[in-house]
């Protein structure tokens, strides 16, 4: 298997959702009566790995929009505003 940042980026959430979930089954299934301060922070470190994975699952633009096209001899570049949905066009 061949380890693209693409494949990295897709497993990472799910891996640390996996690890967050674990953390907080095993606390909550062996927590005793006087474990409540471990029990408190293995469900924080559970809760912040599995809000981490929720993160970086979080789809992110990096669409910047522009597209390029030959014109006969000239080329064109379409770039639309972040901001506004219309074209504006420039003829290099």
């Amino acid at each position: 298997m061949n380890l693209t940042p693409e494949l990295i980026r897709a497993f990472t959430p799910l891996f640390l959702g996996t690890m967050g979930t674990l953390i907080g089954m095993t606390a909550l299934l062996t927590a005793q009566d006087h474990q409540d301060t471990r029990l408190t922070a293995a469900l924080g470190l559970a809760g912040t790995a599995i809000a981490g994975a929720a993160g970086l699952a979080q789809s992110h633009q990096s669409e910047t929009g522009v597209s390029i096209r030959k014109d006969g001899q000239k080329f064109k570049i379409d770039s639309p505003p972040p901001s506004s949905p219309q074209d504006t066009s420039q003829e290099t």
